[in-house]
């Protein structure tokens, strides 16, 4: 399966919109989210702020040209960081290598430190960015806790003079 991130241009807010909210009722039955009255889940408003911050950078994910899921990256200035801001891959996609390709997509774009984080309840983001990030850095990641102290977070660094799986 071919593997591309392809950066979400205004035309494509809509679609990364609807696929935030999949992902919103995707971690639902972990996060005990519920539908709002009008029958959808609560999504993020600052999608629109995405396209117009130089510091964020939304990108598609696509399988074979399909649309697949999506990242979005923030670059926190003040820590010199890069933040794996938002991560979903549709469940058709799942389990083919496809999220672990997409992150290492996602980390080789971008020298330099990154962050990863994880609330405590999803248990499957965990298991999944442990082994990802074990296997792009060599097991040299760290883990702390988030500052927020909702879960788990790692940080490495994307090194280009040094090859990456």
């Amino acid at each position: 399966m071919v593997v591309e991130l392809e950066k979400v241009k205004g035309d494509g807010r809509i679609a990364l919109q609807h696929l935030f909210e999949l992902g919103a009722y995707d971690l639902s039955e972990l996060s005990g989210s519920d539908i709002n009255e009008c029958g959808r889940f609560i999504t993020n408003p600052a999608i629109i702020d995405w396209f117009d911050d130089p510091n964020y950078s939304p990108f598609f994910i696509r399988a074979n040209g399909r649309i697949a899921g999506f990242v979005v990256i923030k670059y926190i200035v003040e820590e010199d960081i890069h933040y794996l801001n938002h991560f979903f891959v549709l469940r058709k996609y799942r389990n083919q290598h496809i999220g672990k390709q997409a992150a290492s997509m996602a980390f080789d774009r971008f020298e330099g430190y990154w962050r990863v984080s994880q609330f405590d309840w999803n248990l499957p983001a965990q298991k999944f960015w442990r082994k990802v990030l074990a296997s792009y850095t060599n097991g040299t990641y760290t883990e702390t806790r988030r500052k927020d102290n909702k879960g788990p977070m790692q940080e490495f660094k994307a090194d280009w003079s040094t090859p990456v799986k």
